[in-house]
């Protein structure tokens, strides 16, 4: 049976020194978070300034304040119709790799691209081959180094549902990939009364190898685009999808996602009733 850690992302509390940053979490009661560099911490733009000092510093920071890292959040896009620009997002990747590994992280995380920024044309299955072209490059120096790379699917991306999901697991047969599981990100408007498959889906698809979860509060708008929001009124069936994840034998940290500090508490709370724990 699965056992849960909460967590939250990290840069919805606002942009800090790494210290600073993680004594605010775990004031708040978090144990975990999902560390987007660029997002989060002063003093970093872009990747070349994720330099091995940044690194040793947010590494002690982590240490002294108990907090760790289950995402390392690296957003690039590894499906794009672009040769150049795919292989520069793909040395993006690998390059921050050796950083998930000093810091102890759980993965390496991305999404897999949207349809809206590939040329017109591409398709589903044209986005999977590119993304998996781009993991052959990946997954070697993953295996290497001992660390996770986790994809996110996405209904409106490449990697979309379960089905395809597995289909990329397959692809790679790597033991160094595995899925980020954002319910609200897999469903879709239709599907909101037939819940209870599409979990069921995911569990036969990727169950084992999910190596986090987010967590949020999510509605639809009149033209089915999904629309993020508080929990209070959120159409998930997030007691169907604890129900699925608690069937797992792994460990789970489970991010709050669009996180208000202030309702750190109440967010927290939630996320122990769903999860029995």
């Amino acid at each position: 049976m699965a056992t849960f850690t909460f967590g939250v992302r990290l840069h919805d509390y606002g942009r800090h020194a790494p210290e600073e940053l993680f004594r605010l979490v775990r004031a708040d009661g978090w144990t975990c978070g999902q560390l987007a560099f660029r997002m989060a911490v002063d003093g970093v733009r872009d990747y070349p300034d994720i330099t091995p000092g940044i690194v040793q510093t947010t590494k002690a920071a982590l240490e002294k304040t108990g907090l760790r890292v289950a995402v390392l959040g690296t957003y690039v896009e590894l499906a794009l119709d672009d040769a150049a620009v795919r292989e520069k997002n793909v040395a993006t990747f690998i390059s921050q790799l050796p950083v998930c590994k000093a810091l102890g992280a759980g993965c390496v995380g991305t999404e897999t691209t949207s349809l809206a920024l590939q040329p017109p044309g591409t398709t589903r299955e044209r986005g999977r081959y590119l993304l998996c072209q781009s993991l052959a490059k990946i997954l070697p120096e993953a295996e290497r180094l001992g660390v996770k790379v986790g994809i996110e699917p996405v209904s409106w991306h490449s990697m979309n549902d379960p089905a395809a999901t597995r289909e990329v697991l397959d692809t790679m047969r790597s033991p160094a990939l595995g899925v980020i599981f954002d319910a609200g990100n897999l469903l879709t408007a239709d599907a909101v009364p037939r819940q209870a498959a599409l979990w069921d889906a995911a569990r036969e698809a990727f169950g084992g190898r999910i190596l986090a979860v987010h967590f949020k509060g999510q509605r639809f708008g009149a033209d089915g685009a999904p629309v993020q929001g508080p929990l209070e009124g959120s159409v998930i069936d997030w007691d169907g999808v604890f129900a699925m994840l608690r069937t797992l034998p792994q460990a789970l940290p489970v991010l709050r996602e669009e996180a208000v500090p202030a309702n750190a508490a109440a967010d927290l709370a939630a996320m122990r009733r769903y999860s029995g724990q």
